[in-house]
């Protein structure tokens, strides 16, 4: 082995070593998350959500706790219970459970955010994705709710854009 090799090959095994020691807690030192960071799992919840999962059972209690309401479900989707759709122009009737599963999955976002966890760029927009699915399945073939589907989903993922993927913030419109 030569020695520029020699030195590379030390030069790796060192830097594995920093790796693998920095990822090993020190022997009777806690493995726990440091204070700031809580982990109660609202990402794992809003990507649950996002899939379409049924009912609430995968909402650990503390995160309950964080959101301050217990979820409730409608069309076996969990959602917001007091969520509604806070949209300038109507929308069918038909729309408000899709609605309320989409104002818990961004009530999700904002406990991931107040809690350090870090929001994965694709999850509020399945979240959007997902608000649209529930409403166009809620259409029964009708055209004209079918399109309101897709104008509510393009404001929303829009909106999405516009504030990065990241916590949804509460806004008066115009910004």
């Amino acid at each position: 082995m030569t020695r520029s090799r020699r030195i590379l090959a030390s030069a790796s095994l060192a830097a594995a070593a920093l790796v693998v020691g920095a990822a090993v807690p020190p022997v009777g030192s806690a493995a726990e998350p440091s204070p700031a960071v809580r982990t109660v799992g609202a990402i794992a919840a809003a990507d649950t959500l996002a899939a379409g999962v049924t009912g609430t059972s995968y909402f650990p209690e503390d995160l309950v706790a964080e959101l301050g309401y217990r979820p409730g479900t409608q069309d076996g989707h969990a959602t917001n219970p007091a969520g509604d759709c806070s949209s300038p122009v109507p929308l069918p009737a038909s729309f408000e459970p899709a609605c309320m599963t989409h104002d818990l999955g961004y009530d999700l976002l904002r406990v991931a955010d107040r809690t350090g966890e870090t929001i994965p760029e694709h999850t509020r927009r399945d979240l959007d994705r997902q608000m649209a699915e529930q409403m166009r399945a809620s259409c029964d073939g009708a055209a004209g709710c079918r399109a309101m589907a897709g104008v509510a989903h393009a404001a929303v993922a829009a909106n999405t854009l516009r504030q990065h993927n990241g916590a949804p913030v509460e806004e008066w419109f115009p910004w």
